[in-house]
């Protein structure tokens, strides 16, 4: 996945993957799953965008209260692999999505 488009964040993909942050999907991205990956349509853009099984389980795993810390240990735990082994993985999508114009504004987490 690449893209290329900054958004209203401050820049495609700033800050998206700090463990603080809380990723947000826009309410005009509808997603389908298909197997272990999935379909994203983005209704005001008219695209679709395809992602493969690793950032589908990213996507999933994005609900608006979730942190990223919180994502990459999910998903560490799904697929029995350590932290820091997933983190780059989980922060690369994020950022991808982001790009892609996909997630809301990305603030940090409100606890501490």
């Amino acid at each position: 996945m690449s893209g290329a488009n900054a958004n209203a964040n401050g820049g495609a993909g700033a800050g998206v993957g700090e463990p603080d942050r809380v990723p947000v999907p826009l309410p005009h991205v509808c997603a389908a799953y298909i197997d272990d990956e999935a379909v994203l349509y983005d209704v005001a853009r008219a695209r679709p965008v395809l992602l493969n099984v690793t950032a589908s389980a990213v996507w999933a795993a994005i609900d608006g209260e979730r942190t990223v810390a919180e994502i990459t240990s999910m998903l560490a735990a799904l697929y029995g692999a350590d932290e820091p082994t997933v983190r780059p993985g989980v922060t690369s999508t994020l950022v991808s999505f982001d790009e892609l114009g996909l997630l809301q504004g990305v603030p940090p987490s409100s606890t501490t």
